[in-house]
């Protein structure tokens, strides 16, 4: 049986992890001065900015996962009938992306974080463009199939179905 739209669940976690990866990227700073220590050889320092950016960032992680775990158990709605391929390719590719980025980005800034590695925490920075970029783009195809091609795509994300 075809799923006919998103469940209030998904639709919860949708708005609440986009909520707190936006969070992360604006308030970014807030764990520079515990990194620093690491980089100066010393103990990581767990001020409030810290503890807040690493607590989101878990948030962020066990939610992918939730989100990710209920959309292979529960499915999603089909794709509006008048996609073209290369419209649905870059639907899949651009959620494929986002779900890696979600559960990517915190499980290697996690990794830097305890593992003290400078490495990982380069690569953990490169997720701030990466999410920025592929959010602009998930926004931009939710608008332009709202305005553009008026298929009601945006409304899954809206009402449960």
């Amino acid at each position: 049986m075809a799923v006919k739209g998103y469940s209030r669940l998904q639709i919860g976690l949708h708005w609440i992890v986009a909520a707190l990866i936006v969070v992360n990227l604006v308030f970014e700073d807030w764990i520079k001065a515990g990194w620093r220590a690491i980089e100066n050889g010393g103990a990581p320092v767990y001020d409030a900015g810290a503890l807040a950016h690493i607590g989101v960032g878990v948030a962020v992680l066990l939610l992918g996962l939730w989100r990710l775990s209920l959309r292979v158990a529960r499915g999603v709605p089909d794709l509006p009938a008048g996609m073209t391929g290369p419209e649905r390719l870059e639907a899949h590719l651009g959620h494929g992306l986002l779900y890696a980025l979600m559960i990517g980005v915190p499980s290697i800034g996690l990794l830097a974080w305890f593992g003290a590695s400078e490495d990982l925490a380069e690569l953990h920075e490169l997720g701030k463009p990466a999410f920025v970029v592929l959010i602009l783009a998930h926004v931009g195809a939710a608008l332009w199939h709202q305005f553009v091609k008026k298929d009601g795509l945006l409304q899954r994300m809206r009402r449960a179905g």
